[in-house]
């Protein structure tokens, strides 16, 4: 799993893309940790593991909903199978106490990773609960103006780069990432109800969003040093 170390798109905040919400994957609005990446940090395959999951899934389900997972892989010679397993918090921990042949280090680093991404997804919740009613009352006001797939789209990109988001990372958006999400709902659902009232298109109402994003981003980003002369 190869990641890169920073995302930064010009404008708005930057953020490394090895954070430590990206230890965690969404399913059904909850977090997990998948199978195949608690082999790979801590030096077990992966089919150990699964078996290990199998052996006690029975005590892990006592601790929540266990979903398994297929993923199918293409090579040359045809296709393979894996399957895996996305772990709950205290599924996480309980393995981690059962787990044999393990990389002590690797375990240890591992335990640190998981606790501090779940952490800070707990910390974003509140913020992540305040984004939802913005992002639908957003779109609303985009669909009124008869947008078309493109335009949607395109607001979702221009809110990402101010966000500092690639695609796909919206789910998991840090806190700080979500509060800038919020704050351009409210700048788009202002343009939108100007853009109604004066008969705009919902291009040109993208566009004048994204022209107040920018306005938005510019008070982020530090203005370069300039000379102070002294009287």
């Amino acid at each position: 799993m190869n990641h890169k170390n920073t995302a930064n798109n010009g404008r708005g905040i930057a953020h490394p893309e090895n954070s430590q919400a990206l230890i965690l994957t969404q399913h059904k609005q909850e977090s997990r940790v998948d199978s195949r990446l608690f082999a790979q940090r801590v030096g077990i395959k992966h089919k150990n593991l699964y078996a290990l999951i199998q052996n006690h899934k029975l005590e892990l389900r006592e601790l929540g909903t266990l979903p398994f997972q297929t993923e199918t892989c293409a090579h040359s010679t045809g296709a393979t199978t894996l399957k895996y397993a996305l772990l709950n918090e205290h599924q996480f921990d309980y393995l981690c106490r059962i787990v044999r042949g393990r990389d002590a280090a690797g375990m240890k680093r591992l335990k640190l990773d998981v606790t501090k991404a779940f952490a800070h997804r707990r910390a974003a919740e509140p913020i992540r609960r305040e984004y939802l009613p913005g992002y639908h009352e957003s779109r609303d006001g985009l669909k009124a103006l008869g947008a078309k797939q493109h335009h949607y789209i395109n607001l979702a990109r221009a809110e990402n780069r101010v966000a500092g988001l690639g695609d796909g990372e919206r789910r998991n958006a840090n806190e700080q990432q979500l509060g800038v999400l919020v704050v351009m709902q409210k700048i788009e659902q202002a343009a939108f109800e100007e853009a109604i009232r004066n008969g705009l298109t919902p291009t040109e109402a993208v566009r004048e969003v994204a022209r107040r994003m920018d306005m938005f981003a510019s008070l982020m980003t530090p203005a370069p040093a300039v000379g102070v002369s002294h009287v």
